[in-house]
């Protein structure tokens, strides 16, 4: 089984061939007469879609929404649904609660699309439209790479369909893609100064008892991701919050055994006094930002565009996934239970 590392590092090249397969994996579905977009998933799946849709929404000047399976119902489609596209998303593919929640849609006269980390996958099978993500395998339980690449795929469909409607415009589309080339361009270099700071940090990291994640609302999935990912393979209480809602009571709850990760883009004025007053109550409060500030721990050498940031900022987590587990005698990239989804039902088929 590669490690989340290698995956990590395949990610940046995985994202260029993304980018190049895009005119032919749209070309149906742009041609679509799509008004309004339902994006639904699990976990990592579900993340992608929150972190993606405002963006979206802002892109194509309609709603664009993303909810888990379990908050599709019949309500969901209250109005004539001929227009709406729900886009089922499922990693490995097999997921049954996606494949259901699609089905449903289906049913209620939406159209579908599928996008799975591999061909043929399970939730094609209930599919109009199968917009694979093509990140190649990814057999780590805890996954990565996946993650940035199926954002990328809901860019660009939003991007294609956008394109082929007259709502954006040739200088957008290109503006987009170059943010997202930029950013892929950076991975490498996020990288290494992450890498760079985790190796220094090592000691602190492995004894982590408990975790908090919190930033703005423009990372939002990125922080429900993170938190799921160390949550995965730190195998320790962790908990995301944006930034607001950290404020509204999430607080109390640090303490000298806490561990927090404070992420700001720019978009978030008070994370220099967030650190100042958590420093009062844990040694381990740590400011992650793309700009230099005197309480940043660590400043991520992103590109110049913020449209892309999002590939970039969850890099130095996913790492500490890879690295420290390892130090805690835990195989970060094997589940706890490997036969889990099998014993519980929630698959078509144990990946």
């Amino acid at each position: 089984m590669a490690s989340i590392e290698s995956y990590l590092q395949e990610t940046p090249e995985k994202m260029l061939t993304i980018i190049e397969e895009a005119d032919k994996l749209f070309a149906k579905v742009k041609q679509a007469a799509i008004e309004r977009i339902v994006i639904t998933g699990s976990g990592t799946s579900y993340h992608s879609g929150e972190q993606m849709a405002k963006q979206m929404q802002h892109l194509l000047q309609f709603e664009v929404l993303a909810l888990y399976p379990f908050e599709i119902t019949r309500e969901t489609f209250l109005k004539d649904n001929d227009k709406t596209l729900v886009v089922g998303i499922s990693q490995g593919g097999s997921s049954y609660s996606t494949y259901n929640a699609m089905e449903l849609a289906k049913s209620c006269g939406c159209m579908t699309a599928s996008m799975a980390g591999s061909e043929n996958a399970y939730i094609d099978e209930v599919a109009d439209y199968v917009l694979t993500v093509y990140c190649g395998e990814e057999t780590a339980g805890a996954k990565t790479k996946g993650f940035y690449c199926t954002k990328l795929n809901l860019l660009l469909l939003a991007l294609n369909i956008g394109k082929a409607q007259g709502q954006i415009s040739d200088e957008t589309y290109k503006k987009e893609i170059t943010a997202a080339k930029e950013a892929a361009d950076h991975f490498k270099t996020v990288y290494d100064a992450s890498e760079k700071w985790i190796d220094a940090h090592k000691e602190t990291l492995t004894s982590a008892e408990e975790i908090r994640i919190t930033g703005p609302a423009s990372l939002y999935g990125d922080i429900l991701e993170s938190a799921l990912k160390l949550l995965e393979t730190m195998r320790c209480p962790v908990t995301g919050y944006e930034f607001e809602e950290f404020i509204h009571g999430i607080y109390n709850a640090i303490n000298e055994k806490s561990t927090v990760f404070i992420l700001d883009d720019g978009n978030e004025p008070r994370t220099n006094k967030m650190k100042e007053v958590l420093s009062a109550w844990s040694d381990s409060i740590f400011l992650i930002t793309n700009y230099e500030s005197e309480q940043a721990d660590l400043v991520l050498p992103t590109g110049d565009d913020p449209e892309g940031w999002h590939f970039n900022f969850i890099i130095p987590l996913q790492l500490i996934c890879a690295k420290i587990p390892t130090l805690r005698g835990v195989d970060p990239s094997t589940p706890k239970d490997p036969n889990f989804h099998m014993k519980l039902g929630s698959k078509k088929m144990n990946q």
